[in-house]
This record gives C-alpha cells, structure tokens and sequence, in this order.
C-alpha cells in the first residue's frame, strides 16, 4: 500500500505564505493498493486537488470511489462539493461513516448543497452517491482492504479505521482526544466537565480498544493537533498532543507514527521546529515520527529508517514518492 496526503491540516484551511511548505488544505488522505485499488480517507478541502487528479486519470470515464469519513465536522467534508469526479455523469461515489445522532448521514452530506450555501445541490450532481453507516469494531471489506472502524473520542463521535491490505496495516486516527480527562458526548463542551465513574469506565475501554486495534500496525497517522501547552489551555476541544499519539503507539507497538491534523496557527517554521523535537523523541522510544504535508507519499510496510534525507530548510522528511 501507499498513501498520500492532500490535506494535512485541522479546523479550517489556512492556504498562505505561512504554510507553504506542510500546507494548508484540510484532512484527505489518499490510499492505494499495490494493484491499484483506491480508498479515500476524509474529504475536507485537499480532496479538491485529489479529484482532479483522479479525474484526470479517468480521462471522462465514470469510476468507482469509496470515501470514509471519521466524522461531519466541516473541516473533513467541505470538500465533497468539490470532488471533480463527482461531475462525471455515471460515477458512483460510496461514502461511509458513523451515523449521527442529529441526522442522517445523507442527510448531512446533502445539507451542504443546499441552494443557500452552493449553486449545484447533491440531488442534481451526475454522480451517484450512496451512504454506508460504520459501526466501530464491526470489519468489513472494499476491494484489496479490510477496514475496522474505531471508536474516538470527539464532540458527536468520531471514528478511526485500521485498514489492511497487500499484506500491511495502517491506521488513521483523527479526531480524538485523550482518554483522560474528558469524555466527549452529544454535544460541545464549554470546558471540562466532572467524570462519573461510568465515564470513567467508558474512558479506559475506549483507550483499550483503540491501542488493540493499533497493536502492530506499520504506520498510524494520529491527531496531533496541540503541542502540550496548548492542549493544557484546551483540553475539551476534542484533540491531542503528539505526546498523547506517541504513547499510544508505543504501547501498541506500532513502527511509524505521521503527525496529522495540524493547528492551523502553527506555521511552517514552528512545524519544523515541532517536526525535528518529535522525530528525536520518537527515535527514543522506538517509534519512526514523521511529520504530514501535503504531497507527502509513504510506502506502508517498508523498512524502518531514522536517517532518511530531509528536504533543505525544512529538517523534515523528504518521503520518496512511490510509482502508482
């Protein structure tokens, strides 16, 4: 397998002189089996640039094309209305998440055509959409992948997937907070709310299940949206430090951790400073670190490697890209 990144940051895209470098397209991951089968990983505004690359690979013809979602915040579906494939007349586009307690998914999804917000509504798009509930620890299969949802702990629930294939595993895991100090529920915190101790129960399964559905796995791309500080100012905002990631996956005894979802305030220069700190700590620990930007291509499954060649004035890693 492959994947590739066209959307590395969290809450919003913040495109501009500051993030040139990682970028600033929000959460879209593209995966690739070695026989050329494609997954599509959250849709926030880099899936705009991977439609139009798909789209021109389609060269006009109508495909297939299989979206998980790890949940309906805006920043990991606002780009669904920008899908070029989308406006192929006979594509069919599967779309799979948890269904939420609001409404359903289709629901939602359609909800951002609406005439007030978009010129074209998803009833008159060419495409075909069809919308598949995920149900955590429930596997199931599309094409060369098995995928396994997993349950995170995110403001309205948010799901993360192991998926298997070509005989590796990588996980994504975004958006969640640690399983400490907040129990995230139906609804947005105004700050930190007292724990009962059913909540506190609920915490440590959570925590359980995910590092075993981690457990072994190549790579994990995780939620490191806080650097420490930041994460002690807002420990309800439903996202994690690469310190909390790191834990994790050394306790899961994964081999690659990819720092994901950045803050959108932190700038290239901060995320080289971020970039350099955690690829030493993680060396440390036993764990590879790197650090997403758009246009990053990693094979799943190789080698480790902690000398890898950086790109000049960045001190993060260059990741060949692999031929599709």
């Amino acid at each position: 397998m492959q994947i590739t990144f066209w959307g590395v940051r969290g809450s919003y895209p913040v495109p501009g002189a500051a993030t040139v470098r990682y970028g600033g397209q929000t959460s879209c991951v593209e995966v690739r089996s070695a026989s050329g089968e494609s997954l599509i990983v959250d849709a926030g505004t880099g899936m705009r640039a991977l439609g139009n690359k798909l789209a021109g690979e389609a060269q006009g013809r109508p495909g297939h094309y299989h979206v998980l979602l790890s949940h309906v915040h805006w920043d990991h579906i606002q780009g669904l209305p920008f899908f070029s494939p989308a406006y192929i007349p006979g594509t069919q586009i599967s779309v799979y998440a948890l269904l939420t307690a609001a409404d359903e998914l289709n629901q939602v999804i359609g909800g951002i055509t609406r005439a007030e917000f978009f010129p074209q509504p998803l009833a008159s798009v060419p495409a075909n959409f069809d919308f598949h509930q995920v149900e955590p620890g429930v596997e199931f299969t599309i094409g060369a992948f098995t995928i396994s949802p997993i349950a995170l702990n995110h403001p309205f629930g948010s799901v993360g997937y192991r998926i298997d294939g070509d005989d590796a595993s990588w996980a994504y895991v975004s958006d969640t907070a640690p399983f400490d100090q907040v129990l995230h529920k139906q609804h947005f915190l105004s700050g930190p709310e007292p724990l009962s101790t059913t909540d506190q129960t609920s915490l440590v399964a959570m925590r359980a299940a995910l590092v075993e559905r981690l457990r072994g796995c190549d790579t994990v791309v995780y939620d490191t949206h806080f650097l420490p500080e930041e994460y002690a100012k807002f420990p309800h905002y439903g996202h994690s430090t690469p310190d909390q990631a790191l834990d994790i996956c050394v306790e899961a005894n994964v081999r690659r951790l990819v720092l994901y979802h950045h803050a959108p305030s932190h700038t290239d220069d901060q995320m080289d400073s971020i970039a350099a700190s955690y690829l030493a700590k993680g060396a440390l620990r036993g764990v590879e670190v790197l650090t997403s930007f758009e246009g990053m291509s990693i094979p799943i499954g190789s080698a480790p490697s902690f000398d890898e060649p950086t790109r000049p004035g960045t001190g993060v890693h260059d990741v060949p890209q692999v031929p599709k």
